[in-house]
């Protein structure tokens, strides 16, 4: 039995690696407004190249809660879910 398998099934995946700004932005709004009532974390994977500096003032500006994690060669954004 996997205990994560409980926890996983609330984390949604988004790979955000390949796209460059104005795009990188549109693609991340547009998935976290689509997805954030399914899932209580989306986890937004980013290369270390990728400019997300306007995801991140995007993100505080909205008092969203969110952290910046590394894993390996994964850099990504994990987004908590609040229903306000």
């Amino acid at each position: 039995m996997h205990t994560n398998n409980m926890f996983e099934q609330n984390v949604y995946a988004v790979d955000l690696r390949g796209y460059d700004c104005p795009q990188l932005f549109v693609q991340f709004k547009w998935q976290l407004k689509s997805k954030c009532d399914h899932a209580c974390v989306i986890r937004f994977s980013y290369d270390e190249d990728q400019d997300i500096n306007d995801i991140l003032k995007y993100l505080a500006s909205h008092k969203i809660q969110f952290s910046v994690e590394a894993a390996e060669n994964n850099k990504f954004i994990e987004v908590r879910s609040t229903h306000v």
